[in-house]
């Protein structure tokens, strides 16, 4: 190897800026070691090869197809080793369709056009045997790397979105799930009542039942309300205490579930009470 200069000193040696081999290729320094022009030229085609499939990749106007007949097509791009230039290379239907797993002749066909309108392929002319011979470029890159950042701001923002809205929820189900329609302010001095009786107190009808007991044990639908007929409903009580301590007397202590008493209550309350239907209740109880 005949060296032409040596200016450069590293780590306490002389290292040659720039020489040429035996074989009259010129070195250049890589790191601290030489590096021919054609390695350097190869290196630098591999990384070209690896950015062009990330922009494909990101590039929602080319379908996973595109992709790879592109990875298929690049495997037969070399570098020139006297221009250390990226060669042209060609793709026959059939190759790929085998290389690049393409269904037919047609979706093979689509895919030239579409490389070809997008500028990724460059048709440079035929071989004898009448395939097209392309060039590969890069020229979306910088496109579809706008596009990228866009869409990764917008993401962000949807998920930020998302679980603003997600803890809004969970905090409008602590604070007793008050509907979305309904503000805080429109509920202020409103007095919310239960429509059932509290389970939570089973000394509730337990009390009107003992004192019911007390009195003389009279059959309320014999006595005032005889007069009104068994299909005439009873008047509406002024209050839903005044309605159970009723429902309690009218069932002389035969019963006692809350449920039924809340139902009984309702009915009473709507006006849709009659004598008939506790008459009904009490031989079912029976």
């Amino acid at each position: 190897m005949a060296l032409l200069r040596s200016t450069s000193t590293a780590q306490g040696r002389d290292y040659p800026i720039e020489h040429v081999s035996d074989e009259g290729e010129v070195i250049e320094l890589r790191n601290g070691t030489p590096e021919t022009l054609y390695a350097k030229a190869k290196r630098e085609l591999v990384a070209f090869k690896l950015g062009l499939s990330e922009t494909l990749a990101a590039d929602r106007r080319v379908s996973d197809a595109c992709v790879r007949a592109n990875i298929a097509l690049a495997r037969y791009v070399t570098v020139d080793k006297r221009t250390l230039k990226p060669t042209v290379a060609y793709l026959s239907n059939i190759s790929m369709m085998a290389e690049a797993a393409i269904g037919s002749k047609t979706t093979a066909g689509k895919i030239r056009r579409t490389m070809v309108e997008l500028g990724y392929w460059v048709d440079v002319g035929q071989t004898s045997d009448g395939c097209r011979l392309y060039q590969i470029e890069n020229p979306r890159r910088e496109a579809v790397q706008m596009h990228i950042c866009e869409a990764r701001e917008k993401l962000r923002e949807d998920d930020t979105v998302r679980k603003e809205n997600e803890r809004r929820r969970n905090a409008d189900r602590k604070a007793g799930r008050v509907p979305k329609t309904v503000t805080p302010q429109a509920l202020e001095g409103a007095k919310i009542w239960d429509d059932r009786v509290p389970i939570s107190d089973p000394n509730y009808l337990r009390a009107h039942l003992i004192d019911s007991s007390s009195e003389e044990g009279n059959n309320p639908t014999a006595g005032p309300f005889s007069i009104l007929g068994r299909e005439f409903p009873f008047p509406v009580p002024q209050t839903e205490d005044e309605a159970v301590s009723l429902l309690v007397s009218l069932f002389e202590g035969k019963e006692n579930r809350p449920g039924l008493i809340n139902y009984f209550r309702n009915k009473l309350m709507s006006g849709n009470l009659t004598p008939a239907d506790i008459e009904k209740h009490l031989e079912a109880v029976a």
